[in-house]
């Protein structure tokens, strides 16, 4: 048979299927959220606004937009993301800087935060760390053998970082930006950069930001309280006792959904930065270790769908799926760890979990960028399997 003559088979999503254990682990996270939004926010939003499903109406109306941009995304092959990754990156930066324009940018408790939409306010970091995940991707792919045999390599990414951070810190947002700086050290330490490298620019941005967060009086008054809030506990310690307290009360199985107390005007931000206050509290340790497991899942296989994309030569998108693996182990871990007292208040969302259009939006989107080099890993097995099969 000849080649003109050969039947091309036509590869597609129903054809390889999806990563199973992944879309498990993502529907799980999801549906959690979407239920504990719905009660720690009832309470807040029955006084505030006089509907008390308001927040998970809300969250599910930011479900289903990130959905919508998610399908989008999931037809962009991983060649065109390296070809936006520039742009995509330029218009965050613009972004950040449009926040701090009046009439523009919106302020919410003395920070800066949000471009308004007319319709609705959106956090521009949450975008841009896509964008700029997507952007070192492209970077370390094609700079790899100068990040691996000089410091002017490793430097190079940072510079935009530290122009990005720089915005951040004006917002303020001190916990984004040190995020995204250990984000594109990690991403740097995987490309192969020698360990001095490194050693001497962890030791500068650490001690950086350890005199940025000295600077000012609310971050040292966070980390003093948050090594013992009990010195001020009606004050400056009172939002993580209370997180404690609610951890506390959930014992081994929980209160059960719906019945946490701390919910109660106790624990501020319950619906967004403390949900899992509020969720350990109602599920208990069981619950605890259940969410933590789904974490870990996904993570495992973002790392495996990475690993995947390498060896089939692609690294761009190998890159770019370590990257969001980072992005989402680290900023779970964050969150939990200030609900849980062992890192200073920092105002990170738990990914999938919290309330906050913007932030479940872009989880969304990222995961669709991994089911999307999942998609190229499976179609590009399954044509190589089609040719053994027929040798």
């Amino acid at each position: 048979m000849t080649q003109k003559n050969q039947k091309i088979v036509k590869v597609n999503w129903y054809t390889v299927g999806v990563d199973g254990w992944l879309a498990v682990a993502f529907i799980s996270l999801l549906s959690i959220g979407a239920v504990m939004v719905a009660s720690s926010s009832i309470a807040v939003a029955e006084n505030t606004i006089h509907d008390s499903l308001y927040y998970f109406k809300r969250h599910l109306l930011f479900i289903g937009l990130g959905g919508g941009c998610a399908l989008i995304m999931m037809n962009i092959s991983s060649d065109w993301m390296n070809r936006l990754s520039r742009p995509a990156l330029i218009l965050g930066v613009l972004s950040l800087v449009m926040v701090l324009i009046p009439g523009i940018g919106v302020e919410v408790n003395g920070a800066k935060r949000w471009i308004n939409l007319g319709v609705s306010r959106f956090q521009v970091v949450e975008a841009v760390k896509l964008a700029l995940i997507m952007s070192l991707a492209a970077y370390v792919v094609k700079h790899k053998k100068s990040i691996q045999h000089s410091m002017l390599g490793v430097l190079k990414p940072l510079v935009m970082v530290v122009v990005i951070a720089g915005l951040l810190l004006v917002q303020p947002d001190f916990g984004s930006a040190a995020l995204l700086m250990i984000i594109t050290l990690i991403m740097i330490y995987i490309a192969g950069a020698r360990y001095r490298d490194l050693s001497v620019i962890s030791l500068l941005a650490g001690s950086a930001m350890a005199v940025i967060a000295w600077a000012e009086p609310y971050r040292v008054k966070r980390l003093v309280n948050f090594v013992d809030p009990w010195q001020d506990p009606y004050n400056a310690g009172f939002q993580l006792i209370q997180a404690l307290i609610a951890i506390g009360r959930g014992e081994i199985s929980g209160v059960g959904i719906g019945s946490s107390v701390q919910k109660l005007f106790y624990l501020p931000e319950a619906h967004t930065d403390f949900i899992f206050a509020v969720y350990a509290e109602e599920m208990g340790f069981i619950g605890v270790l259940a969410m933590i497991a789904l974490f870990v899942l996904m993570i495992y296989r973002i790392f495996k769908i990475a690993r995947n994309a390498f060896d089939n030569g692609n690294e761009f998108a190998g890159f770019m799926c370590t990257g969001i693996a980072v992005w989402m182990a680290l900023q779970a871990f964050l969150s939990m760890g200030v609900n849980l007292g062992l890192l200073p208040t920092k105002g990170l969302t738990l990914p999938f979990i919290s309330s906050g259009g913007s932030a479940i939006m872009m989880n969304i989107i990222a995961l669709a960028v991994v089911f999307r080099i999942s998609f190229e890993n499976r179609k590009l097995n399954y044509r190589v399997s089609k040719k053994e099969s027929k040798v």
